[in-house]
């Protein structure tokens, strides 16, 4: 077999050399008279081979083709796979036709893109290539110079050594691409010439791919632009102050501008390069000045079109100054509209000059106001495009900045409130300042009988040594919700206990982790005040299967196929019957004789009813057990992507979702997850941005200017039917994606009414809007410009011990309200001290669902922000002496969330604290610490330190009392006469007193109880 590259570059030097035959004889062309009409010109024979040199064709056989066949099954077949097991996903889901939907949409995109990208390229190339042989079929002589023999007398291309010559490469092309009527260098129908054009088509397809694949992988902005709605619902225009647009413009349009603008700049940019390769023997035999005026000017339209979308994108650089950080706020500043806007007209055009100069150049081969041109282009860009705003910023700007960017403050103000839904919130006034009484306490009994004695944190720790039975169950988190209990609404804190296989299936059999142990099972809940004996937490749903005491919901259907936990593939309806629980003591790796059993009766999972089946996901799971078992029946069924974030992201993936789903036990007694979801956008006009590193949680990935919690998702853990709902109506991001897949965004209405009661406002969002808030809560330019009142979250509560600070869901009985409700709430300090400034609070329950009021402390009144309250716990003689005993001791002491709770007009800070001794593996109750601003207490329970807060006389909002028996009051007596020491010993005469008083209010009522007895 011949070597075809080698025979390439030796057909390449036999032309160079003049080895092929001119189709007319040079010297019978010049010797003619001048008067006789030029010989007719031979037709070129096709050569056989398809060249002047007979390339050797290959043979074929099997072993030649294994690997490359191989190859392209790899490159291609994994992608039908995926396509296929993605729908087959889908329809399991009920949504193929959503699938489908999404495919023809990014399909579509990428084949129009494409072919209309492929279609310009190759017309301009074959255009190229008919102006190539017209110039040269004209007779020219300047075409003819290049004899045989002066081509013969170059060196070679390749020496004898394999080295190839750099300025003969050139020469080379130019002989590549040369037309039987050009240079006269070969038929243009020769093997060497149509390699050449073919490489010209093979870039085309390349960057027609690679334009096609930019259009498709931006197919949600495509799609919204396509269903663009205004920004308010009732299509009244909401402009932005700049320039007068609509803000749907700015969310749909403008994205869409830009990208259709730099496409055309790339695809010109392409052109005209391969359009110049088609010219370049045309150029190189002649120069560029004299190859004609049709290339010329085919070189020029194609470069002038580059520059015309230049000029545009100038114009589209003015629009997007509204997301400029060059002035005090984000968007137009004053810089920007004396100095970058006319700049940015001027370049517009100085572009377009340049654009008719360049073709006007073509046309008569008059450079020199094109050159003129560039030149003063090079140099406005340079002014306009930094000299002269920053000139301005710094000595029209500076010396006067709030006088002149009054207006822009204004408006990023106006437009960021805007943005993030804080023009929605409404702003009270509250004193906290007022004393703690037993009357204010009694008054606000509902709220203390739901303090937060349990953080969620050590909680879940307590959880999981305590409840999940057997080592691979796991309690991956756990949930603040309200449910109806025993007919009032009481707070608790829930979990799902589902499978971990990372835990106990490491060993296991094919069949146990693919067959047997396929979900996890029930739940636990306790109330938030719920603290039984021995500082353990007191469940009201408990065990396996799940036992609801106390009024807590009944579960029914406790089984957990779909969850939050990483996930793994199973098999359901196999021959061997599902693990349901444990029932009696066995191994935990596996069943016994006494373990119950179960088969998944959803229809949810994707059929292996069939060969192809089990085929086509034995290659997608890469795991051929899947094929070749004897288990699986053609009633299996396979549960795949059980993740509830898998799920929920891969039906819509335009929504950001928030990282913590919550779980709901529904009236029928079935699980579900709900999840938050966020509308998100970076194209806001004048608004700030958000940068959401700032956050614990992963729901945002990337900074944003514009953030709704308008979606709502739904999982079912059983059956894995997930639903999504749109909750906020008026967001216009949310009302195009409806319009781009109608029926995957459903209306609030649909939503179950027990899965509606619980709705809560999403707390990455809150997070995030409370954080911007911080910052915007002023609306007067010259205080934002001033910067003197800008708030922010406060830090975690001083001290090693305490767990970090974060938004909180209480029931509260908020200020000027009768009844307690369900309530989000972050306190705030100002960023120049520690001292609470503000709260805000979001409601949850009923009509007030999503109203979040921002209650401000006076100006003139401080009151301990929880970084101050955590320093003083810290600092208090009795806590600290204990605590440090404790740590002595080797136990783990921390320290719950400190929780900010209003009392009327008053605050009280009630924070948790937990002891997890050498001897235990997991965190108990061991006190909770009460404060106001001016006292510090702790007891063993809440009505312990509510009285010790407030001198007695509390009633246990459980519905106990002070003790009344005499064991009870002896015990207290011991323990306030301890409390008294300690003080004492820590020189605080003044918390001594307390101690003591209270000792003998304890005494007397013992006096009274055995009074008259007789010893």
């Amino acid at each position: 077999m011949t070597d075809p590259f080698k025979d390439f570059l030796e057909e390449l030097e036999r032309r160079r050399g003049g080895g092929e035959s001119p189709a007319v004889d040079n010297a019978t062309v010049d010797g003619a008279d001048e008067g006789a009409p030029p010989p007719s010109r031979p037709r070129a024979r096709r050569p056989a081979s398809g060249g002047g040199t007979n390339f050797t064709r290959p043979k074929l056989s099997l072993r030649s083709l294994f690997f490359p066949v191989l190859i392209g099954l790899f490159f291609i077949g994994g992608p039908i796979i995926g396509l296929l097991t993605d729908a087959r996903w889908f329809e399991s889901l009920g949504a193929g036709a959503l699938f489908w939907q999404r495919l023809q949409i990014q399909g579509t995109l990428f084949v129009v893109a494409a072919l209309a990208a492929l279609a310009f390229l190759l017309i301009t190339v074959v255009l190229a290539g008919l102006i190539s042989r017209r110039q040269g079929g004209g007779g020219a002589s300047d075409a003819r110079q290049e004899t045989s023999q002066a081509r013969q007398d170059r060196p070679p291309l390749v020496n004898e050594r394999g080295q190839i010559r750099i300025d003969g490469i050139g020469d080379a092309l130019r002989d590549l691409f040369a037309s039987s009527g050009g240079a006269n260098l070969g038929g243009e129908g020769s093997a060497v010439v149509r390699v050449g054009n073919g490489a010209l088509r093979v870039a085309a397809v390349i960057v027609a791919l690679i334009i096609g694949a930019q259009v498709a992988a931006n197919w949600e902005a495509i799609s919204l632009w396509q269903h663009a709605v205004s920004f308010d619902p009732s299509g009244t225009p909401v402009v932005d102050p700049s320039f007068g647009r609509d803000i749907s413009f700015y969310l749909f349009e403008l994205p869409i501008l830009r990208l259709a603008q730099g496409i055309v700049v790339t695809l010109l940019l392409a052109g005209t390069i391969l359009t110049a390769l088609r010219y370049l023997p045309l150029i190189g035999a002649r120069g560029l000045g004299f190859v004609g005026v049709l290339p010329r000017l085919h070189l020029a339209l194609l470069v002038g079109g580059i520059l015309l979308a230049t000029a545009y994108g100038y114009q589209l650089d003015k629009l997007e100054l509204v997301y400029s950080s060059t002035g005090v706020a984000t968007g137009l500043s004053y810089a920007d509209q004396a100095a970058r806007l006319p700049g940015l007209d001027i370049l517009t055009g100085i572009a377009a000059i340049a654009a008719a100069f360049l073709v006007g150049a073509a046309l008569t081969r008059s450079t020199w106001p094109l050159a003129l041109t560039g030149i003063v282009w090079i140099g406005a860009s340079g002014i306009f495009g930094g000299i002269y705003p920053e000139f301005v910023q710094r000595f029209q700007v500076q010396p006067n900045e709030f006088a002149l960017e009054e207006p822009y403050i204004a408006n990023n103000i106006k437009m960021t409130r805007l943005a993030f839904g804080l023009d929605g919130w409404s702003e009270a006034q509250y004193d906290g300042e007022a004393e703690l009484t037993p009357e204010a306490i009694a008054k606000d009994s509902a709220t203390f009988a739901d303090a937060r004695l349990w953080d969620y944190r050590p909680l879940q720790q307590t959880l999981d040594q305590l409840q999940t039975v057997r080592q691979y169950y796991n309690f991956s988190d756990v949930d603040v919700d309200r449910y109806e209990i025993n007919g009032e609404q009481r707070l608790v804190m829930l979990s799902a206990r589902e499978l971990n296989p990372q835990r106990a299936l490491q060993s296991s059999t094919w069949v146990n982790r693919r067959i047997a142990f396929t979900h996890g099972i029930g739940v636990a809940m306790v109330p938030v005040a719920g603290v039984a004996s021995g500082g353990l937490p007191q469940l009201i749903i408990r065990d396996i299967p799940p036992v609801s005491t106390d009024g807590a919901p009944v579960v029914t259907e406790p089984r957990i196929y779909f969850g939050e936990l990483d996930d793994d593939w199973v098999v359901v309806g196999a021959k061997t019957p599902e693990f349901d629980y444990p029932v009696g003591e066995g191994a935990d790796d596996g069943t016994t004789a006494t373990d119950a059993t179960t088969t998944w009766s959803g229809s949810g999972g994707i059929s292996l009813k069939t060969f192809a089946d089990r085929l086509l996901f034995a290659a997608r799971l890469g795991d051929f057990n899947l094929l070749i078992s004897d288990q699986i029946t053609a009633e299996s069924q396979l549960l795949w992507r059980r993740t509830i974030s898998e799920r929920i992201s891969a039906l819509a993936p335009f929504v950001s979702w928030d990282s913590d789903p919550y779980l709901v036990i529904r009236e029928d007694g079935g699980l579900s997850y709900m999840v938050d979801g966020y509308t998100v956008s970076d194209r806001f006009p004048n608004a700030q941005f958000f940068d959401p590193s700032v956050l614990t949680s992963n729901s945002f990935d990337r900074p944003a200017n514009y953030i709704r919690n308008s979606i709502k998702a739904t999982v079912d853990l059983y059956t894995g039917e997930t639903k999504i709902y749109i909750a906020d109506a008026s967001d216009p991001l949310a009302r195009a994606w409806s319009g781009v897949f109608p029926g995957l965004l459903r209306p609030l209405d649909e939503m179950p009414q027990d899965l509606r009661a619980h709705l809560r406002v999403g707390e990455a969002g809150f997070d995030a809007a409370t954080r911007v808030y911080a910052r915007y809560h002023v609306t007067d330019p010259q205080t934002f410009y001033r910067q003197d009142d800008v708030w922010t979250v406060p830090e975690s509560a001083a001290g090693s011990q305490s767990l970090p600070g974060e938004a909180y869901y209480v029931r509260v009985r908020l200020p000027g309200q009768e009844a307690t409700e369900f309530a989000l709430i972050q306190p705030l300090v100002p960023t120049s001290r520690p001292n609470m400034i503000a709260w805000v609070a979001a409601r949850n329950d009923g009509e007030n669902y999503g109203q979040v009021v921002s209650y401000r402390f006076p100006k003139d009144t401080s009151v301990f922000g929880p970084s101050q309250v955590g320093a003083r716990i810290d600092a208090d003689p009795i806590i600290s002496a204990q605590t440090t005993l404790w740590d002595q001791s080797g136990s783990l002491v921390t320290r719950g969330n400190l929780i900010v709770t209003p009392i009327g007009d008053t605050l009280v800070y009630l924070q948790p604290v937990y002891l997890q001794s050498t001897s235990s593996s997991f965190p108990e109750f061991q006190k909770i610490v009460a404060a106001t601003s001016t006292k510090v207490v702790w007891g063993d329970t809440l009505a312990q330190a509510l009285n010790l807060l407030v001198g007695g006389g509390v009633v246990d909002p459980g519905g106990g009392t002070e003790p009344t028996d005499i064991s009870g009051l002896v015990t207290r007596a011991s323990e306030l006469y301890a409390q008294a020491q300690e003080a004492l010993r820590a020189g605080d005469f003044g918390l001594y007193g307390e101690r003591i008083a209270e000792l003998k209010r304890v005494l007397d009522t013992l006096a009274e109880l055995t009074a008259g007895t007789t010893p």
